[in-house]
């Protein structure tokens, strides 16, 4: 969503932030505008100034949560492509244990992924996938160019795995409880170990 004053973009995260408490709360599909009005403080109107329905903001609502910001080198010319793998992976895990108990909200948002192409999460969430195993793919790339991964790899399926692990990760920590036992969980120790799996010069920590 284009935002044209710092006062509308104050508003957008209000109600983002809004969004992401009900959302956890409820469940996506269970809660309301009416409900997000409320949490975010502000009559149900204002809402649709911004969004044109719940499930146009159900849409915001992942690049509001995993927008990555990056101001490093071009993955191609990254002279450190696994390192920048790991902590992009990492970022992802931390911004999500960042929301604490709303954290729940992740699991709702990927229950979406098999729903239809009309959904607007479910392609938001599809969206955030393709990037990401674009950017992880790049950096693969990158790595074998520089004699740090074997070559041989199908990395378009690398990447996939590498981001199934991250989600895998993340969820298993959203089992547990956000301040439960999590076994030792990393997203950023699974992912190192996945890519020595693979041959990849990359320590691992003990």
């Amino acid at each position: 969503m284009r935002l044209t004053s710092p006062k509308r973009e104050a508003r957008y995260r209000q109600l983002m932030q809004a969004a992401v408490r009900v959302f956890a709360r409820d469940g996506i599909d269970a809660a309301s505008v009416a409900d997000i009005a409320e949490a975010a403080g502000v009559a149900k109107g204002s809402v649709y100034l911004y969004f044109d329905s719940k499930e146009t903001l159900s849409g915001d609502l992942v690049s509001y949560l995993f927008t990555y910001l990056d101001d490093g080198l071009r993955i191609s010319e990254d002279p450190e492509p696994l390192q920048r793998i790991v902590k992009f992976c990492t970022q992802q895990e931390e911004r999500v244990m960042s929301l604490g108990p709303d954290a729940a909200i992740v699991l709702h948002m990927f229950g979406h992924t098999g729903k239809t192409q009309d959904d607007q999460l479910a392609r938001g969430v599809r969206q955030l996938m393709s990037e990401s195993r674009f950017m992880i793919e790049i950096l693969l790339q990158n790595a074998q160019r520089r004699g740090r991964l074997p070559h041989g790899i199908n990395l378009t399926r690398a990447a996939a795995s590498i981001l199934a692990v991250v989600f895998g990760v993340i969820h298993s920590r959203l089992a547990h409880g956000i301040n439960g036992p999590d076994h030792g969980l990393s997203v950023e120790r699974s992912v190192a170990v996945y890519l020595r799996g693979l041959g990849a010069a990359i320590e691992v920590e003990a």
